[in-house]
């Protein structure tokens, strides 16, 4: 599948349509994407982005022009799965390597990571969501 931003990476898993009309891969994520989009925080899903060798897709990235900041928003859903979470780490610390830091760790950091996890035996925390949703709005913690 071939995007207006050009092909689609791993399309198959694309199974959630948003009302802004995209596919995303998850429930989670589309509630994420719901919320900032109802929000009125503009992103784009799995931009491509480069770690590295390695090309990456957040999940969401979110571009603040004015204060100069981009956000790169990773749901981690399936921490359980050992493979996933192994890959993950691997991620992580490509956003570390090329400078990004973590939103509780941004300091004057230009690229910030906001991650959010569903842990087995709870759901998703929309309130959570909101909340780091609205960070980005205000752009201060």
């Amino acid at each position: 599948m071939v995007s207006e931003r050009g092909p689609v990476f791993l399309e198959q898993g694309l199974i959630h349509r948003t009302s802004r009309n995209e596919l995303v891969r998850s429930k989670a994520e589309l509630a994420i994407a719901e919320k900032l989009n109802a929000m009125g925080v503009p992103y784009v899903y799995e931009q491509p982005f480069k770690l590295g060798e390695k090309t990456r897709y957040p999940d969401f990235t979110i571009e603040d022009d004015d204060a100069g900041i981009t956000y790169y928003w990773e749901h981690l859903g399936l921490l359980v799965d050992p493979d996933y979470a192994r890959r993950w780490e691997i991620k992580r610390q490509a956003y570390f390597d090329a400078g990004v830091r973590t939103i509780e760790d941004r300091g004057n950091a230009d690229r910030i990571l906001i991650t959010t996890r569903e842990i087995q035996g709870s759901g998703l925390d929309m309130l959570a969501i909101e909340r780091l949703a609205t960070i980005i709005l205000n752009g201060a913690p």
